[in-house]
């Protein structure tokens, strides 16, 4: 006599749903897959991005547009002299500036949302053709909201417009890899060559097309054409020769850029997994996990070799960067340098998402993800407050026009130059002053509160200003705080302290 074989371990998909539970999946699976879902993105965008691109400019964006605002010639005059800044960059910003209108500094961003769209047009397209159908919105709606991309995508900087290169040049390398067509190499070799004059640093990434390159070529033996794609890459760095007197500045005057101690492995490691992110993205998928999916997952096979460059373009920047950072004096591990590897970041996670849910609800899951904690609307009223904003401490300035004002400038290269000038014509270190002018009588000051730099201060306070009843000193990120506090105390001075973001504005009377 045969045994019955058992029925109660029928597949999941037997099981019938709950009249609830089938409603909300086919809810969820309509929204996904309709306009409603393109329509909430772009919302939730306008309201996000509108408050990131509305705000003043801060000190490197006021560097941009002392760079940009006497048009493309001087723009691209003084950049050859300002070490690791982008001459392409330099004559793109110069036609968005205009001085003199209210939308200026809104204006002078318009190239770095360009940028954005330009990034997020080419992951759209990598994850619909790599990852899955519906993927691309997957993809878009990480990359638009990524913590990373939020802090450098709006700023008036090449970074964004980089983005996008990196980007095309991914999209670009991988249909050619597909096709060995010379028009997708032809999109490859101008996609890169971008990327070498819109930032030096982002060029780290052809060292991840030659790691995926490698494993199509010697790993799986498809090396046709393989000439042809070295060749471009050659002719890429040819086309930059007109760079490398720019490039020579850089690496020589990089000893000034120590931008603190070098990083430990905890700030690698946010790097890669940035925890507002990842964090709303595990509460997502923990709640899409108790709704069952309406329809099938389907998805593209696993491409190894394209696994390996979202791999390699999400790990090989920011370690290498990681390294020079903690074995040489150059701080390169800085989130806006690495902001070449976010692409790498979204496809990884938009495929890890189709992986888990089904591309359709792996874009609930997403959306939601950003919005518990990255785009969350309630818990980001604090972008409206960008503490490295110039124009609130401008303001305070402004209040009192007469008083001297001592100034110091934000960028740590001050101490290698002539910080005493002040704010002349052909030099950035009070580019602030350029963007939002003051009446004030100006007291340059460097970045750090050297012996020097206070002897310089005493110098001053005992000569110049010995009459002087009142006296302006702006003070950051509390480098000077306790020592000027008391300095200015024993002159006879009472304090006022007025904050703003990260500055300090002390009014001292007596």
């Amino acid at each position: 006599m045969s045994i019955p074989k058992a029925t109660g371990a029928s597949s999941k998909a037997s099981i019938p749903l709950s009249p609830t539970r089938g409603s909300l999946a086919r809810f969820l699976a309509d929204f996904a897959t309709g306009p409603t879902l393109a329509a909430v993105v772009a919302v939730l965008f306008a309201v996000e991005w509108g408050v990131l691109l509305s705000r003043s400019l801060f000190w490197d964006e006021a560097g941009t547009f002392w760079m940009a605002h006497e048009g493309i010639i001087r723009a691209v005059q003084k950049t050859m002299h300002w070490p690791g800044q982008s001459l392409l960059y330099a004559a793109i910003a110069s036609v968005f500036c205009f001085d003199g209108t209210p939308l200026r500094d809104f204006l002078l961003r318009v190239p770095s949302l360009i940028g954005v769209f330009g990034t997020a047009y080419f992951l759209y397209r990598i994850a619909e053709e790599r990852i899955a159908k519906q993927a691309g919105m997957v993809a878009t709606i990480l990359f638009l909201f990524h913590p990373g991309v939020t802090v450098v995508g709006p700023q008036a900087r090449p970074y964004a417009l980089a983005m996008a290169a990196v980007a095309a040049s991914v999209w670009a390398l991988g249909k050619w890899e597909k096709s060995r067509s010379r028009t997708h190499l032809a999109y490859y070799l101008c996609a890169i060559t971008l990327i070498i004059y819109l930032h030096y640093f982002f060029a780290a990434v052809l060292l991840v097309h030659a790691l995926y390159l490698a494993y199509v070529f010697f790993v799986e033996g498809r090396r046709e054409r393989a000439a042809e794609v070295i060749g471009a890459a050659i002719l890429a760095v040819i086309l930059a020769l007109p760079l490398f007197t720019h490039f020579q500045l850089l690496l020589h005057e990089g000893r000034t850029l120590p931008f603190g101690p070098p990083p430990g492995l905890q700030s690698l490691s946010d790097f890669l997994a940035p925890s507002v992110l990842i964090a709303g993205l595990l509460v997502s998928g923990c709640l899409l996990l108790f709704v069952p999916a309406a329809a099938s997952r389907e998805q593209n096979p696993l491409d190894r070799a394209f696994w390996t460059m979202l791999m390699a373009l999400w790990l090989a920047g920011p370690v290498l960067f990681w390294a020079v950072s903690r074995a040489t004096p150059m701080r390169v591990f800085l989130p806006r340098y690495l902001a070449f590897t976010y692409p790498g970041q979204v496809l990884l996670l938009a495929w890890l998402g189709c992986r888990l849910f089904g591309a359709a609800r792996a874009r609930i899951w997403a959306l939601a993800g950003v919005l518990i904690l990255a785009a969350n609307p309630l818990l980001a009223i604090h972008a409206r407050r960008n503490p490295e904003e110039l124009l609130p401490l401008i303001r305070l300035i402004r209040a009192e026009p007469n008083a001297p004002v001592f100034f110091p400038t934000e960028l740590p290269e001050s101490q290698y130059y002539d910080w005493r000038a002040g704010n002349r014509p052909d030099s950035y270190l009070f580019a602030p002053l350029v963007a939002y002018p003051i009446q004030n009588p100006l007291l340059p000051l460097p970045r750090y509160a050297t012996d020097e730099v206070k002897a310089y201060v005493n110098q001053v306070l005992d000569s110049q200003l010995a009459g002087s009843r009142e006296v302006l000193f702006v003070d950051m990120y509390d480098e000077w705080g306790r020592w000027i506090l008391d300095r200015m105390r024993r002159a006879g001075f009472r304090a006022e302290i007025r904050p703003a973001g990260n500055f300090n504005l002390f009014v001292f009377q007596r």
